[in-house]
């Protein structure tokens, strides 16, 4: 639904965008609780490959989000499903350490009505 909006980040089949973990067989491999945490509390655990990171700048800036290119001369972060990923120079980086903070928002069972959660998470069980 237009609420939840999980197409902005994942792809279900051939819908939705790569941002986020794909869940086109996601209830092949997930349980009812396994989906629920991770709606309800998504920086409980990271999916491999989706860590977020935490970069402090020598200049003291912070950028945040999670590494999608690395080089020897830079790395390149994922920010959000609609703002443009962030290029930090390595000679610039006075710390780099894992993030707490998942891309996924928190919230969205209080955003979703407990019939729509419900919905949702019978949806994805359903995703063989």
């Amino acid at each position: 639904s237009a609420k939840a909006s999980c197409v902005l980040c994942h792809q279900a089949g051939y819908l939705g965008k790569h941002f986020g973990p794909d869940l086109t067989k996601i209830g092949s491999i997930r349980t009812r609780r396994d989906l629920l945490e991770a709606i309800v509390f998504p920086s409980a655990s990271f999916v491999r490959s989706y860590e977020p990171v935490e970069v402090k700048r020598k200049d003291g800036t912070l950028a945040s989000g999670i590494i999608t290119n690395e080089s020897a001369a830079a790395l390149t972060l994922a920010t959000g499903a609609v703002t443009p990923p962030a290029t930090v120079n390595r000679a610039d980086i006075a710390e780099l350490k894992p993030g707490t903070a998942s891309l996924m928002p928190q919230g969205l069972d209080q955003i979703l009505a407990p019939q729509e959660l419900a919905d949702v998470i019978a949806f994805l069980l359903s995703m063989k």
